[in-house]
């Protein structure tokens, strides 16, 4: 099996093929504009909107645009587009107006590989798709055999059976494991994670993405690509979600590693080996020099790339939140953390309490609102937690129907959205006790809606959608 070049030593040719709109255009991040990407600042926050309260399929939507394909990818709003993502490898530009596809674009490596190596890709990829079928075919027979086991645990030939099972297993694996560490094979991912989940990132004239291939790319709004690399494979089996984020002049991207890359060309700056995260990470500044927080809680110098702290709290799935000096991890088990006030040493974050809402998976990032933190777990327990305290105020089942909660909670003029993938919407009146607006229903989304005066912007499976109407306003 030929193994082709890993990133960065094949970069030199990658870059001839693909950076030949850089001799042409220049592709600077705009100073006059504040970085628009996931949750639009990271936040979640759209105080000034005046968000529609009542939507389904048939009402309020201005317009339903059919996707290419699916993606967990949210909406990013730069003047009147929106640049979103769809499987596997595709950036998506649509009018906000109208949700015509002004463009979309390819990025997979078939896309922006040199043309002499796609005939090997492609063979690789069919011997890799053909081990992994096999490595599935053979781990199901062994839970058959185990489940029977379970019942007959002295039957001898069942036991041979296991062991034999158990030893092509493991010869699959060996020979799947080249074909996993390989460009351009595809990593592994999970169904409900996909290749795109990762939100892009835009400076007001370009766009930036990163998908699950590990490869990362650089458009300007027009559709233009100006760069594309293969940074980093993803290893972790459920693949890639953290979306990149601007800070100091850099794109931050979080893969198997923290990289700073160069916005212009795609070159690396720097790279620091930090804990792969779900999660995306948050950019803040302290002093006068702006840091990256991931969910990890590990807090790096945007300049150079310097770890100023480690492992602060730990974030399985969501990503940190950031208000005034203090950043959030809220999952089962909470904590908040103030930051420092300037960068001298010693560097010392201080932990001002931990907190143990809901035991669970929260996929669902929280939000801030007046001295509250409003959080939900994937099967929709709602919590409020006072910001100060740590305390949780309280708890609620929010009964949002069949389906798991991964889009992140979202405050819009005066209230609360809760989403769950199955589409379904809760509208909460934001406070110390419960109180709920109102219910809606739009075709499922993981993906976390978008506010902008009075509309409402969703990335579902099927649709991307405009909702307005009702206003609130």
């Amino acid at each position: 099996m030929r193994k082709l070049a890993p990133p960065h030593r094949a970069l030199v040719p990658w870059l001839s093929v693909v950076c030949f709109a850089m001799t042409l255009t220049s592709c600077g991040p705009a100073a006059a504009d504040d970085p628009v990407g996931w949750r639009t600042d990271g936040t979640g926050r759209y105080p000034d909107a005046t968000p529609p309260t009542e939507w389904s399929v048939e009402d309020n939507v201005i317009w339903a645009t059919p996707a290419p394909d699916w993606s967990n990818s949210s909406p990013v709003i730069v003047g009147n587009r929106l640049l979103t993502c769809a499987e596997p490898t595709t950036l998506l530009c649509l009018d906000t107006q109208t949700g015509e596809i002004l463009w979309q674009a390819s990025n997979s490596y078939e896309d922006i590989a040199p043309t002499e190596e796609l005939a090997d890709m492609q063979k690789l990829q069919a011997e890799c798709d053909e081990l992994r079928k096999q490595v599935g075919q053979v781990a199901k027979q062994m839970r058959q055999v185990r489940k029977k086991l379970q019942d007959d645990p002295e039957n001898a030939g069942l036991k041979a059976e296991h062991e034999k099972l158990k030893q092509e297993l493991v010869g699959l694996k060996q020979k799947l494991q080249p074909y996993n560490e390989t460009w351009y094979v595809l990593p592994t991912k999970h169904n409900s994670n996909g290749y795109s989940s990762a939100t892009p990132v835009s400076d007001g004239e370009h766009v930036w993405a990163v998908f699950g291939t590990g490869v990362v790319v650089c458009y300007d709004l027009d559709g233009n690509r100006q760069w594309a690399i293969p940074l980093e494979k993803p290893r972790h089996p459920y693949g890639h979600s953290a979306s990149p984020v601007l800070a100091d002049g850099k794109l931050i991207v979080h893969i198997n590693q923290l990289s700073a890359l160069e916005p212009e060309t795609g070159e690396i700056i720097w790279q620091q080996p930090l804990p792969m995260s779900w999660g995306t990470p948050v950019v803040t500044t302290i002093g006068d020099a702006e840091v990256i927080i991931t969910a990890a809680g590990d807090i790096v110098a945007a300049s150079d790339g310097t770890v100023l702290a480690r492992s602060l709290a730990k974030l399985t799935y969501c990503a940190p939140l950031l208000h005034d000096d203090v950043v959030y991890f809220v999952e089962h088990g909470g904590k908040a953390v103030r930051l420092p006030g300037s960068m001298e040493a010693p560097f010392t974050p201080e932990v001002l309490w931990q907190t143990q809402p809901k035991k669970d998976r929260y996929y669902a990032s929280p939000v801030y609102h007046e001295g509250l933190l409003y959080a939900v777990t994937q099967a929709g327990i709602f919590s409020a937690i006072d910001a100060e305290t740590g305390q949780v105020v309280y708890e609620q089942n929010l009964t949002l129907g069949k389906g798991t909660v991964y889009p992140s909670v979202t405050y819009a003029g005066g209230l609360v959205f809760v989403s769950s993938d199955n589409g379904n919407t809760v509208v909460i009146q934001p406070g110390r006790e419960y109180v709920d607006v109102g219910r809606n229903s739009l075709g499922p989304f993981r993906g976390s809606p978008v506010f902008v005066g009075d509309r409402m912007y969703v990335r579902g499976f099927e649709n991307i959608y405009c909702v307005g109407g009702d206003g609130g306003g």
